[in-house]
């Protein structure tokens, strides 16, 4: 009994701290801290290999101001029924992740500096 006993604790602690340490490493929204060249070119790398496409242009504020980015198709003559790609910026303990809300495919942002919204 004693022995069970010891086991459940065991368990129970080995439980609790998976969820803490899961829920340190939990997705928080964020934003580009002090945005540089390297940091646009490491947002437009990432948004362009996501997307397949060497056709976007970002704005140099582009995820300074709030996590989310939109980037409209472009047009073609007539009508164009492609939706708008959705990503958004993240911070995962101390890392800058860009995350495609459609795919949920995340890249690392390497060169960029990023706060909690």
């Amino acid at each position: 009994m004693r022995y069970v006993s010891a086991l459940l604790l065991l368990s129970a602690c080995v439980s609790l701290s998976a969820c803490q340490s899961s829920a340190a490493q939990a997705d928080v929204p964020a934003r580009i801290d002090n945005p540089t060249a390297e940091s646009r070119a490491d947002l437009l790398r990432a948004v362009t290999g996501i997307l397949n496409s060497s056709e976007v242009t970002l704005a140099d504020d582009a995820l300074t101001n709030d996590s989310l980015l939109i980037i409209e198709p472009k047009h073609l003559t007539g009508r164009d029924l492609r939706k708008p790609e959705h990503f958004q910026l993240v911070l995962r303990g101390t890392r800058c992740v860009l995350v495609h809300q459609e795919t949920a495919t995340r890249l690392l942002l390497v060169d960029t500096t990023c706060t909690a919204e």
